[in-house]
């Protein structure tokens, strides 16, 4: 399968209102621009303020998922892992995981698509809107690997 025929989505998340958590989202409108403006049409974007059990079906119409958020994790810039099926939700919708929209995919459609995590270091957490500085130098770097990695139609983690 060629880079050209792999349906991807790019799907981020997170709240532009609490500032860096809103990394996702500012990701994944940036990547919906960067593959229009090059009529990559196999590329689809999506981005909320959390996850969803429902997000179990935009899975099965792809091949290859990239969740992207924003991380309080001691990472470099960014960092791409792999993502598994985890079988348990959390107690609240709020910690609804890629792992586990990732086992309702599989569960409720019979399909299992190669899913990544891409988290984005960010620094400012509290209300209001725009990224913060090292914030928006994180997402420029990771935005820049992603689209490498897409152009080249890697499917393995980095």
């Amino acid at each position: 399968m060629n880079a050209d025929s792999l349906r991807i989505l790019i799907h981020g998340y997170g709240n532009p209102g609490r500032r860096d958590d809103g990394l996702g989202v500012v990701f994944s409108e940036r990547m919906e621009a960067w593959a229009a403006g090059r009529g990559l049409s196999h590329i689809r974007t999506d981005c909320d303020y959390q996850l969803h059990i429902e997000d179990a079906a935009a899975l099965a119409e792809a091949d290859q998922v990239y969740f992207v958020d924003a991380s309080r994790s001691d990472i470099d810039s960014f960092r791409l892992s792999g993502v598994e099926p985890e079988v348990r939700p959390g107690f609240t919708g709020h910690s609804v995981t890629p792992g586990y929209v990732l086992h309702l995919c599989e569960a409720l459609y019979g399909r299992r698509p190669a899913c990544f995590l891409l988290e984005i270091r960010g620094t400012d957490w509290e209300m209001g809107e725009g990224l913060s500085v090292e914030a928006a130098r994180n997402l420029e770097q990771a935005f820049e690997f992603l689209c490498r990695r897409l152009a080249q139609g890697d499917i393995e983690p980095a």
